[in-house]
């Protein structure tokens, strides 16, 4: 059936520029070289089908951020290994010209890294990024890391703080993410050695999503370690959103509606979830940010998640645990757009 937005439905519609967020989410490339057992490559093929395989095209990237100015922050993390595009260096390049703030807080396996990439990073003062290396040894991250050298990781990123230290700078930030399983706990020690003597800004360390996969064994000693109060993520929704509610809004859940999430090739994806596999409608690029973002399924999705809308079978969230666990509860996320600043 086609989906109808009643007046009151229009309040969440974009009127002008001046309205639009100043950050979204733009996916630099969705290849990836690694197979890590629990990522939804291995665990949901129709997802990875439905992304595509691809990256980010200079063009589509100049066009987008020339026609809006107001965009200062973009992350270019999501399904993939952004240092895999081909085109990093000119983005990398032509968004520190323009004055935005890139960021791969989302992740980066680092593995490969040309020269030149890395001398774009820290000349053009990439903001920071997230890198997956869950242990301190080719023996142990091989394990998750499957295809991934341990040793490839620390010397980019052993090239990338001597490039800082050359150009007397701060950026990139870089961030030691650390995911505990059970055939990685014993080097948690190693690894906050290993983070020292390299360099990074921070070590991280974070839980296993996936309850099936590589377990924790000894439960007290990785918390103490790692300061982490649980280890493993509560499937049951209800609780997490009662976990994160915070006076006006469940931020944690459902932002993407309102910050985007842009596939490498312009649709709006909308969450980040990897449950989704249809679009929000809209491309960015074909339409512009604005009419992307006013596609009537965008709207109706985040009318839906702040409960001022039924549930449509066409829209994607009607499937999402988080979204029916929302109706079941009756905790709603709250537009920002709603939210005084």
């Amino acid at each position: 059936m086609d989906i109808e937005l009643s007046t009151e439905h229009l309040k969440e519609k974009y009127k002008d520029k001046s309205e639009l967020p100043t950050s979204i989410r733009l996916d630099a490339c969705t290849l990836c070289q690694l197979k890590c057992p629990a990522c939804f490559r291995q665990t949901n093929p129709e997802y990875s089908k439905f992304i595509g395989e691809g990256y980010l095209k200079f063009k589509d990237f100049k066009k987008l951020v020339d026609e809006n100015e107001f965009i200062k922050i973009i992350e270019l993390s999501n399904s993939g290994e952004i240092f895999l595009n081909p085109e990093l260096v000119d983005i990398i390049k032509y968004a520190y010209e323009k004055n935005i703030k890139l960021t791969a807080y989302n992740g980066v396996n680092l593995n490969y890294l040309t020269d030149e990439q890395a001398d774009a990073l820290v000349k053009y003062k990439f903001e920071g990024m997230t890198l997956s290396i869950d242990g301190a040894s080719q023996e142990t991250y091989k394990i998750y890391r499957v295809g991934g050298d341990y040793n490839q990781v620390i010397n980019n990123i052993k090239k990338i703080i001597d490039l800082k230290v050359k150009y007397h700078t701060k950026y990139p930030e870089i961030i030691w993410k650390f995911i505990v399983f059970g055939h990685n706990e014993h080097e948690i020690p190693k690894a906050k050695e290993e983070a020292k003597k390299v360099g990074v800004d921070r070590l991280e360390f974070d839980t296993n999503y996936d309850k099936n996969y590589s377990p924790v064994k000894n439960i007290e000693f990785v918390k103490k370690e790692t300061g982490l109060e649980r280890l493993d993520i509560n499937s049951d929704y209800i609780v997490r959103l009662k976990e994160y509610i915070n006076g006006e809004t469940c931020w944690f859940f459902c932002k993407y509606l309102w910050e985007p999430q842009i596939n490498w090739n312009g649709d709006i994806l909308g969450c980040t979830c990897k449950r989704n596999k249809k679009i929000f409608g809209g491309n960015v690029f074909d339409e512009g940010l604005i009419e992307a973002l006013n596609n009537p399924t965008l709207i109706y999705a985040k009318n839906m998640v702040i409960n001022n809308a039924i549930p449509n079978e066409n829209i994607p969230c009607c499937n999402c645990p988080v979204y029916n666990a929302m109706k079941e509860s009756n905790i709603w996320f709250i537009s920002p757009l709603s939210i005084k600043k």
